[in-house]
């Protein structure tokens, strides 16, 4: 009655805890900047240098409003990319698909030598051309001429690969880290053929912290350009449609004075080192947002400000009055936890009733007082999961696991549990992070548990193993002090610790109860999965069929026993070394993944998206797999 009183104590408590959880606070998200940072450059604090894309929009010092921190601080200078020196390296993506031919591919070329006579004398520019294959028409160089040539020997024939064509042209982006990278695109249609994956070329695009723009060439009505567009928003750029020969220069131009949109301004900041601040840039029409971080260079989308979230609870618990609600609440779940827990650690009961309690609660997901489910609709689901892993002879083993463990869980209700957890973690990482971090939490949830298990009852058969020859050495002892056997085995039950003493107790209680001590010391082995001890006990059922001093007995195999502790031992030092090098090896690459991951996620995303990179990926951990176990195996000596 104590136990089911303490039981809905606790779920009322839990019940008040998980409503306050449940209230979560919902995130504001801030609305899209009109204008792109591009670079943020703290290099030389406190003098602060922010490249901006502003579109046609005009900026200029005196209408530029810098807040960094919710401070204002001064604007030192604004000047066009072109004025500031700044280099910047431009890759022009060409399709050169059969359906490119004639008025298209001659409108293309004109304007693209427009936005070549466009280009400042230090800017960098090169061709990549679409077709049948990717490939690189002219590298990188500020000849116009040079620029010019390739644009003449552009040669028309087979599909467009436009997603090899980005991902060419984004490699060629990363390999000239300095320069300012930007890539214009011109075409007529969407991907037929690519090697490369569509998020495979987004995310070498994004990598690479292209601005990007698209010239559509739109001659005739049907054309598909949503494939182009989409890289265009992917780059934080935009597309602009030529309809005909004559727009095709008008939509370049716009992508001229896109990119004469580019401004650099400097101020000074107020920040100490070593703290990040938040930035934000308004001028007439226009508002941006950036993260400022001393001491670097940050380029693309690093630049980007960390999500704020703004806290705000639901209506019932605002003001001082849901303060005060919110503080009761808490007080009232703490205070029926706390209660709960002191009638479970306080119970009475006799020393019967503690003795016998193990074959008084029912096991396997049984009905009875002692279950930690009490729900008829949980129980029924209890007891399927139950039937389901007993018939495919889960359930033994879950039951045995857990004793060896000494935990105290009916293997139903662990199995049960078990598979709840698995299902609500997997669902809220995926929602919370995707289906890369969903599998993760489903790998560890699978992972963690059984191997929690096994590490418990490895401890557990670790520690009874090494008080075996100390228990027989006292049982041998009780022996020649006139005890008989079950008279023994109880004095050395009352002496020596867990995890021995715990069984040699159940034993007696067994034994008291009517069953035969051999069996039950028999089970005991069988339980604990101690080679060591069967021995002892198959030494001991000989004996006692046989006849012969049982004292003496005890003494040799106790004897034995040290001298086998001793050479685990010995064995356990002689490949530490090697057990260590199977650990380190074995943390070694996950470790660096979320390292990686963590400081630069564009540098290792390729893995998860590109079909090279998840191939290489599978490879790798099963590699890695197959040589953490080889190595175990190696250190693993059997004595």
């Amino acid at each position: 009655m104590t136990s089911r009183r303490s039981r809905g104590l606790a779920a009322a408590g839990l019940g008040l805890l998980t409503l306050l959880l449940a209230a979560a606070p919902a995130a504001a998200t801030a609305p899209p900047a009109t204008i792109v940072v591009r670079r943020v450059d703290t290099t030389a604090m406190p003098k602060v240098t922010v490249d901006v894309q502003t579109g046609t929009h005009t900026l200029g010092a005196n209408d530029t409003i810098l807040v960094e921190n919710g401070k204002k601080v001064a604007v030192s200078s604004v000047q066009s990319l072109g004025d500031a020196q700044v280099a910047t390296a431009t890759v022009l993506v060409v399709d050169t698909a059969q359906t490119m031919n004639g008025a298209k591919m001659f409108a293309a070329r004109l304007a693209l030598k427009q936005l070549i006579s466009a280009k400042g004398p230090a800017d960098q520019m090169a061709v990549v051309a679409f077709g049948t294959h990717a490939r690189t028409v002219q590298g990188f160089t500020a000849d116009p001429t040079a620029l010019d040539a390739a644009v003449d020997r552009l040669a028309v024939g087979g599909n467009a690969v436009l997603n090899d064509g980005i991902l060419l042209g984004a490699n060629l982006l990363s390999a000239l880290p300095t320069a300012l990278p930007q890539l214009v695109v011109i075409g007529d249609s969407s991907d037929k053929g690519s090697n490369a994956t569509v998020s495979a070329a987004q995310s070498d695009l994004l990598s690479s912290n292209a601005l990007t723009y698209v010239v559509g060439l739109r001659f005739t009505s049907g054309v598909d350009l949503s494939g182009l567009s989409a890289f265009a928003t992917a780059g934080r750029g935009a597309m602009f449609t030529g309809v005909d020969p004559g727009t095709t220069p008008d939509a370049m131009r716009q992508v001229i004075d896109a990119f004469h949109g580019q401004y650099r301004i400097t101020y000074q900041s107020s920040i100490a080192t070593g703290h990040a601040a938040d930035l934000v840039i308004t001028a007439p029409g226009l508002t941006g947002q950036a993260q400022v971080v001393p001491g670097g260079v940050a380029i693309g989308l690093a630049t980007d400000p960390a999500p704020v979230h703004l806290v705000q609870a639901p209506g019932l618990l605002r003001g001082k009055a849901g303060l005060l609600l919110v503080a009761i609440l808490v007080l009232a779940a703490a205070g029926l936890l706390t209660y709960a827990g002191a009638l479970l650690l306080t119970r009475e009961g006799s020393a019967l009733s503690a003795a016998l309690v193990q074959f008084s609660e029912p096991k396997n997901g049984d009905d009875g007082e002692g279950s930690m489910i009490q729900t008829a609709f949980i129980q029924r689901a209890v007891d399927a999961t139950g039937k389901f892993a007993r018939e495919r002879g889960l359930l033994e083993i879950v039951e045995a696991k857990l004793e060896q463990a000494d935990l105290v869980l009916r293997p139903a209700e662990a199995l049960f549990v078990y598979l709840i957890a698995a299902v609500l973690v997997t669902a809220l990482a995926l929602f919370a992070g995707g289906p890369v971090l969903a599998l993760i939490a489903l790998a560890f949830v699978i992972i963690a548990p059984p191997a929690i298990l096994n590490f418990l009852a490895a401890r557990r058969l670790r520690k009874f193993t090494s008080q075996l020859p100390d228990m027989l050495q006292l049982l041998a002892s009780s022996l020649r002090a006139g005890f008989s056997f079950l008279q023994g085995v109880e004095a050395v039950a009352q002496e020596v610790d867990d995890p021995m003493g715990a069984e040699l107790r159940r034993v007696i209680v067994e034994a008291r109860l009517g069953r035969p001590v051999e069996t039950s010391l028999d089970e005991c082995a069988a339980r604990m999965k101690s080679e060591d001890f069967d021995w002892a006990v198959m030494a001991v059922n000989i004996q006692r069929e046989v006849g012969g001093n049982l004292a003496d007995l005890l003494q040799t195999v106790g004897v034995t026993m040290i001298e086998r502790e001793r050479l685990r031992r010995d064995v356990k030092s002689l490949t530490a070394e090697g057990r260590m090098s199977a650990i380190v090896l074995g943390c070694l690459p996950p470790g660096l993944a979320v390292v990686f991951y963590t400081t630069n996620p564009a540098y290792i995303r390729v893995l998860f998206t590109h079909l090279g990179g998840q191939i290489a990926l599978g490879c790798a951990v099963a590699a890695m797999v197959a040589g953490f176990f080889w190595m175990k195996k190696i250190v693993d000596i059997k004595v």
